[in-house]
């Protein structure tokens, strides 16, 4: 697997790397192609756990999607992603994520764009400088900021749009396998950590690569302690997850280079797992129909029946009818996630045609839904 990968990702085959990947294989379920017993495809998909404004779903976080060049194109990652979706909606798995190199090889699985990222460059001269108040930065080691990120991270809200459930082997290997990686954290007047910094430093560039903050407070110490490195760095970068807003109102002059670009891919796998545990808003009791178009998800392929009561709990079911009029609207797996998930509203959908059916039905449908962009910080 590990050759594989090296030889389809061009990555040196180190022994730190060969060390690396073993840790993310360990935790995951992997699926190859094989040729006369030589593996020729293959992919990794890693049970993580989201949550999704206050209700946590499964996810599979897809990864490793690789094959040598000589069996390109000769179907391996289709069979293998035709059975690892049948094999997720089986274990009852709600979601699961991608790290697209192609935004239309992906689409034809069910994929599609879900979340966004945003790049701040700032020259050391306008960085924003900050008077810390009472409380103190203190710079620690990983071991010391797992517990302080692991807590900050679940409290904030951005991170609960979709974010990841971190468990303890994740943070060891997305942030504590790093060795370039520094960290430190905001303790206030009585001592409690509420917030914190991982980061790394060169006489180039300052890199935030993560941080989170529950006050005001804790948010002005972190800047003050990032500026205090403006006399050993020559810029600021930093990249997150875009909730819709950006930071540059915050700077005492917006001479800020900010970049937003496309992120990871995502699609519900299982529709009934998913709209069973979604918190839908309350008010009248409802009752929708909408067809779902997915090529490889035959379980979700159909017309379905959703009721949402007074309490918003919802059950969906599917339809055994295969009259089509009895759908108010249809669209793909990929209309319906962006919808579900907050990414697009209905409006957008219909007018791009991504989804068709009665406009005022589907407005209703999305006034029940919950507000807010999904944000992603993880990359697998």
């Amino acid at each position: 697997m590990f050759d594989l990968a090296a030889y389809a990702f061009n990555a040196e085959t180190t022994e730190k790397r060969k060390e690396h990947f073993k840790q993310i294989v360990a935790h995951s379920q992997n699926y190859g192609c094989f040729s006369e017993e030589k593996l020729m495809s293959q992919v990794i998909s890693t049970p993580f756990t989201v949550d999704f404004h206050g209700t946590v779903h499964q996810m599979a976080g897809i990864g490793c999607v690789s094959s040598y060049p000589e069996y390109r194109g000769q179907g391996g990652i289709s069979a293998i992603m035709s059975k690892l979706l049948a094999d997720l909606a089986d274990q009852g798995v709600s979601l699961a994520y991608l790290a697209p190199f192609s935004y239309p090889f992906y689409r034809k699985y069910g994929f599609e764009q879900l979340f966004e990222q945003i790049s701040y460059t700032v020259k050391a001269e306008n960085w924003p400088n900050v008077k810390v108040g009472s409380g103190k930065m203190k710079r620690v080691n990983f071991e010391e900021i797992k517990p302080i990120c692991q807590t900050i991270y679940a409290g904030l809200e951005k991170n609960q749009r979709g974010g990841m459930v971190r468990e303890d082997w994740w943070l060891d290997y997305s942030l504590g396998s790093d060795e370039k990686n520094l960290f430190a954290v905001y303790e206030d007047e009585q001592g409690t950590p509420t917030g914190y910094l991982v980061y790394q430093s060169s006489a180039a560039r300052f890199t935030i690569k993560e941080w989170g903050y529950l006050s005001y407070q804790a948010c002005q110490a972190l800047v003050g302690f990032i500026g205090s490195h403006s006399g050993s760095s020559q810029e600021f970068y930093f990249e997150t997850g875009q909730t819709g807003q950006d930071v540059s109102h915050l700077m005492p002059a917006p001479l800020v280079d900010m970049k937003l670009t496309p992120f990871m891919m995502g699609r519900i796998v299982s529709i009934d797992a998913f709209l069973s545990k979604y918190p839908f808003k309350s008010g009248e009791k409802e009752t929708y129909y909408f067809e779902i178009e997915d090529r490889y998800g035959a379980w979700n392929e159909g017309i379905w029946k959703l009721v949402i009561d007074e309490t918003g709990q919802g059950t969906a079911k599917k339809c055994t009818e295969k009259k089509g009029a009895l759908a108010g609207f249809r669209g793909s797996i990929q209309a319906w996630t962006q919808l579900f998930m907050g990414y697009r509203t209905s409006e957008d959908l219909l007018f791009y045609e991504k989804v068709s059916g009665d406009r005022e039905q589907l407005q209703a449908l999305e006034n029940r839904l919950v507000k807010g962009k999904p944000v992603l910080e993880e990359y697998f």
